[in-house]
């Protein structure tokens, strides 16, 4: 197996939260899950190092996902909209906010679902029952 189909191989799956420059000619791109990968230029090519969760003394297990920092906004907005108002916002008041589109904003809140930091009530037809998010995510 060659290098970088290992890599790609770790890779797969994984959730971009930041990309920084520590220094000229070096990318790290860190992931939600709190690994990172570093890519360097070098006179003789490129050279790359991924840095897993674990190396920092906390395993991404223990430590669960993290949100990026889209998502962070999204989470933040529910709950002030929630102590401000008492009911969660419909997707509706996310979208007006946000200024997005009616599908992105569905989108985003099946994502914060799925990544298990929101909470929905669902009727007997498996219909999400309006103003029913729950943040979960206690960041």
């Amino acid at each position: 197996m060659s290098g970088a189909t290992s890599l790609s191989r770790h890779l797969a799956g994984r959730v971009v939260a930041e990309v920084t420059e520590p220094s000229p000619g070096t990318i790290a791109i860190h992931f939600s899950d709190g690994g990172t990968l570093t890519v360097s230029r070098h006179r003789e090519g490129m050279a790359a190092a991924l840095h897993e969760a674990e190396d920092s003394g906390t395993p991404a297990a223990a430590s669960g996902p993290r949100p990026t920092r889209r998502q962070r906004e999204y989470l933040e907005f529910i709950k002030r909209f929630m102590h401000r108002y008492g009911v969660a916002p419909a997707e509706s008041d996310i979208q007006a906010h946000f200024l997005v589109s009616a599908p992105s904003v569905n989108q985003m809140v099946r994502t914060l679902e799925r990544r298990g930091f929101i909470e929905r009530t669902y009727d007997w037809f498996g219909k999400a029952v309006p103003r029913s998010i729950r943040v979960t995510w206690d960041g």
